[in-house]
């Protein structure tokens, strides 16, 4: 890992020494207005001679933000390109704790059980089917998902362009972390960070970091892995006799979203204070973005459509596409997340896809920190390999497409904004079809899992009545095979002819 992160490092500064800042810093897929780099160096510039940042609805960047790199504003330039590579090298090793601790924990918590359902049988020869995985979770380790990030080419073209995107992913990954750490107040304190850094999107990220922490502190974890031992994750539950909601939750919950409300409101008022009580910075770093007022073309969709809409209609549309964020977490909790102890990652991940596909300024870094926290949980990935490698293709022509319709459109100026949206939908299209596909991969995983657990309980009561009257036994396994047809998958058919040659054999 750490030879990794001093090849990334090297990398960097090769590239920056070689010239490659100047070139990428005006690249619209790797800047927006909340990262730009002359946008930041204006707001510090204003701030240094005394007069407000936000004089002249340039500069977006919060004030704490400002405050804690007003000292590069005298620096050479070289200085702020070392702080955003260290910020990368924070998020690289953030990545490689969050997959420690869903290996070491949910993944040998969740039992044999989810170890078999995400292994599907692989034809080796005309008559054995074998249950061989594909061996993606043999290079997929959690030093892999962490270099993954630090060098992704998005990743490393962000940051030559000194985009400061990976802020918001030092944030999001520190709330996810400390979460799957228990630690539930830090991870409030950082997802406090996020919405002040990351106005609004972030909402996604609260009942999952919540649910997480929650089943990750010492006491209900330390239950959990008692049950998890005792039965190796077979213990079948009926989902009519499921808690929905654990009721203990609730007010451990309510507590989390108070403290993000009230460290966000801290983090208000600091700034407040910061700027003298000038509350100007309310306006251009949390509303304007919000209401997508800069129309600076980007990798998301919000620019073009708001640039389309009469204005009379334009707060139908920003209530539409920020009021959407609300319908997604309870389902998706419901779903798969309130599904111990893999439930609770898995929706981290998927909230941070969300975050990455629904904020109004989106780069292409982000999208290459949410491939990287799919990668923590690889057994969904091989679960859907073919169609997920067919959704991320797509991605990754659209962004490779984009700086080509940008230079058509606004360079030789042989085109219109129509060249550089189409590539546009095409990035947020596959992003959303590999996020689907995610999610429903996460879905028969669990549910293979549930359904292996109930054959292994019809197994063994037919081997016990077996055990006891072979005749009565055998009449009954006929009956509840003729009631159930179609029910069980190849996986737990050949589960149920193993067991029951078993039980001759012990009859015998």
């Amino acid at each position: 890992m750490w030879f990794g992160c001093a090849v990334g490092v090297v990398l960097r500064f090769l590239l920056y020494a070689a010239g490659a800042s100047k070139m990428l810093e005006d690249h619209l897929e790797l800047n927006s207005p909340m990262t730009s780099h002359a946008r930041l160096k204006e707001g510090l510039f204003l701030l240094a001679s005394g007069m407000s940042p936000y004089a002249g609805d340039v500069c977006h960047h919060p004030p704490l933000l400002l405050f804690f790199l007003q000292p590069l504003s005298k620096a050479p330039e070289v200085a702020h390109f070392a702080v955003l590579v260290a910020v990368d090298l924070a998020v690289a090793l953030l990545l490689r704790q969050l997959a420690v601790y869903y290996k070491l924990s949910a993944k040998l918590s969740a039992g044999q059980a989810w170890a078999e359902a995400s292994i599907r049988l692989v034809q080796t020869s005309e008559s054995s089917p074998s249950s061989t995985p594909s061996g993606i979770e043999d290079v997929i380790s959690p030093a892999f998902v962490g270099l993954f990030y630090l060098l992704n080419p998005l990743t490393v073209a962000s940051c030559l362009a000194l985009s400061a995107q990976n802020i918001h992913h030092l944030a999001l990954i520190a709330s996810v972390c400390l979460a799957a750490a228990g630690k539930g107040g830090l991870s409030a304190a950082a997802l406090a960070v996020t919405f002040y850094v990351c106005p609004l999107t972030p909402l996604v990220l609260v009942l999952p970091c919540a649910y997480l922490s929650f089943t990750q502190r010492a006491s209900t974890r330390k239950a959990s892995e008692q049950a998890a031992d005792e039965q190796d994750g077979y213990r079948y539950v009926r989902s009519i006799d499921q808690t929905a909601v654990e009721l203990n939750f609730l007010p451990y919950l309510a507590g989390f979203t108070f403290m993000v409300i009230v460290l966000f409101s801290c983090l208000l008022g600091a700034s407040a204070a910061i700027m003298d009580g000038e509350l100007q910075f309310l306006e251009d770093s949390f509303l304007a973005v919000i209401a997508v007022r800069d129309l600076t073309p980007n990798v998301g969709v919000f620019w073009y459509l708001f640039i389309e809409v009469f204005d009379r209609y334009r707060l139908l549309y920003l209530v539409a596409f920020h009021g959407q964020l609300l319908f997604y977490p309870v389902p998706l909790h419901l779903r798969l997340g309130r599904h111990k102890p893999t439930g609770p990652f898995i929706h981290c991940a998927i909230a941070i896809g969300m975050v990455t596909l629904f904020k109004p300024y989106p780069t292409a870094s982000d999208f290459a920190f949410m491939l990287s926290v799919m990668l923590v949980q690889s057994e969904i990935i091989r679960e859907s390999e073919k169609f997920f490698a067919f959704c991320l293709s797509g991605v990754l022509f659209g962004l490779s497409m984009f700086p080509t319709m940008s230079a058509v459109w606004l360079g030789r100026n042989t085109g219109n904004a129509n060249y550089l949206y189409n590539m546009v939908l095409v990035v947020n299209v596959f992003g959303c079809l590999l996020l689907s596909e995610f999610v429903k991969a996460a879905i028969r995983l669990r549910r293979r899992k549930h359904l292996g657990a109930f054959c292994r309980k019809v197994v063994l009561e037919i081997a016990d009545e077996v055990a006891a009257d072979a005749v009565a036994a055998k009449a009954k396994a006929a009956a509840w095979t003729r009631c159930r047809p179609g029910l069980l998958l190849e996986e737990e058919k050949a589960l149920l002819l193993l067991e029951d040659e078993k039980a001759a054999l012990l009859l015998e």
